[in-house]
């Protein structure tokens, strides 16, 4: 009698993962997390689910196929034997390229969507937090925000510079003058020690 499949108790939160997921794609190494399975049983699970596209030699698995498979296993009488007739049936090559790719499980934070605890104003910034996981929440939101939104960001909060004035020769003169008059008293009040 075959093992049986180690994630197969965890099926339904499985399911529930990629459902809500904004991901396109899953790579291999999301797949080990997702099911807690190591990296040769992700790869044959992955040629199981059918691999949806390579990018460079990476394959990866589209959430919607990933999806489906999960739903087909769940709604089956046997999970273990549909997925040992599954493992049986080679997959095709993928044929599309891929068009979009997300991986991220969690949306970007934005200028409009950044967390309420961050303050900025031309010039400054003020970040307040309680506990260092708020902080750490709140600079990684501001990280995502400046790698998307730039030239946004500076666009509205960056201090214009002003351009400095063309010398004044008055102001210049009265400078050198001030200056020739603090060196003369020095220079007196050391000779008098």
């Amino acid at each position: 009698m075959p093992r049986r499949t180690s994630w197969l108790p965890r099926l339904a939160e499985i399911r529930r993962s990629v459902r809500e997921s904004v991901r396109s794609h899953y790579e291999r190494r999301d797949i080990e997390r997702l099911f807690h399975i190591q990296p040769r049983a992700a790869q044959k699970l992955m040629q199981m689910v059918t691999v949806g596209a390579k990018v460079g030699r990476s394959a990866l698995v589209d959430r919607i196929v990933l999806s489906d498979f999960l739903d087909r296993v769940a709604e089956s009488d046997d999970p273990e034997v549909t997925l040992q007739a599954r493992r049986n049936v080679p997959s095709p090559t993928p044929r599309r390229k891929l068009r979009h790719l997300i991986q991220l499980d969690c949306d970007v934070a934005t200028l409009e969507t950044m967390p309420a605890n961050i303050t900025a104003r031309t010039g400054e910034l003020v970040i307040s937090f309680n506990t260092m996981e708020e902080l750490a929440g709140s600079l990684h939101a501001l990280a995502q925000v400046l790698e998307h939104q730039l030239e946004e960001f500076a666009a509205q909060f960056e201090p214009v510079l002003e351009t400095p004035f063309a010398a004044d020769p008055v102001k210049d003169d009265l400078r050198r003058a001030f200056e020739e008059l603090e060196r003369s008293e020095q220079a007196k009040a050391a000779a008098d020690r």
